[in-house]
């Protein structure tokens, strides 16, 4: 049996209220008619009936003409009698009308709206005041967060705060460009169940449509920079000590034949059918596959070869 919404059990509660309430209408005017014929009928017998039988009846009224005639003039008041018949239809008309509009009304609202109650807004506790704390106090979670310095940090600021991605004509103003980018950053430096947007959202105390909202603004405002800011100069001295020390870097974390490279890539995985009996835990991989990764490296601008390393 297919599942009807709660929205839809109330367009139809009160569609068959409608209904019941036309029916309910048309059986008052029925008998309405009823009665009109039944007093008609009374008229007709008391103009053939004798004398002694009229002063029987007025000394014993029946109960339905005493009603009938008690509620139409608590009804009618002062009303003259011969607009009696005319009115009494048109104040049960008016009553019906006004209940039906009012029943209208309610269905219309309920088939526009889209929530029938409002749910309790979900609780955010931002985390974003500890990184202003961290830069100064704590550089390894300012890190740990955002993968760069705050002197990176401050400088991508100043480098997207003037796109006009940030600036809007709308009544709601954005987040500051720095929350953005913070967010931003959190986001592309963790990956799994840490880098998911309900979790960013809470710990910027936002929304899950506004995470993705900084997401696109801060993308389209770096990749314009991208040809200014991606780059390396052979010719350049501050580019080329940069080199030097990341070729330091390498040799002493990884190996000396290593040396010359400096810069490395994700390459693509090739699973194991099994555990390598030899440092068989440095290959297990971010998705709990024992793999090898293969990766594309140039050694010192001369030549191109291809590694297979382990992927810790």
């Amino acid at each position: 049996m297919p599942h009807i919404s709660e929205h839809q059990q109330v367009l139809q509660a009160l569609q068959q209220t409608s209904q019941n309430l036309q029916l309910a209408q048309y059986l008052e005017l029925v008998q309405m008619v009823l009665d009109d014929s039944s007093g008609s009928e009374a008229d007709s017998n008391s103009d053939t009936s004798s004398d002694a039988s009229m002063d029987s009846q007025d000394s014993h009224p029946s109960a339905t003409s005493f009603d009938t005639s008690m509620t139409l003039d608590s009804v009618l008041g002062d009303m003259p009698s011969s607009d009696s018949d005319v009115l009494e239809p048109m104040f049960s008309s008016c009553i019906f009308l006004e209940f039906s509009n009012t029943v209208q009304a309610l269905h219309d609202e309920v088939e526009k709206s889209c929530t029938l109650s409002s749910r309790p807004k979900a609780t955010h506790a931002p985390q974003l005041h500890l990184l202003e704390e961290w830069s100064l106090e704590n550089l390894r979670k300012f890190r740990h967060k955002l993968r760069v310095d705050p002197d990176i940090f401050i400088e991508l600021v100043n480098k997207i705060i003037h796109h006009p991605i940030f600036y809007n004509n709308s009544n709601n103003p954005q987040l500051p460009v720095p929350v953005q980018l913070a967010i931003f950053l959190n986001a592309a430096g963790h990956y799994g169940n840490a880098a998911t947007a309900e979790d960013m959202a809470e710990w910027a105390g936002v929304s899950v449509g506004t995470v993705y909202n900084c997401y696109q603004r801060v993308m389209i405002a770096i990749l314009q920079h991208h040809d200014d800011a991606i780059h390396f100069d052979p010719l350049d001295a501050e580019d080329q000590i940069e080199k030097d020390q990341a070729k330091d870097w390498v040799e002493e974390r990884t190996c000396q034949e290593w040396h010359g490279e400096f810069l490395c890539m994700d390459g693509t995985p090739f699973n194991l059918f099994q555990k390598p009996g030899w440092h068989g835990e440095g290959f297990f991989d971010r998705k709990s596959n024992y793999s090898l990764s293969a990766q594309v490296n140039n050694m010192k601008y001369t030549k191109f070869h291809t590694n297979f390393v382990c992927r810790s």
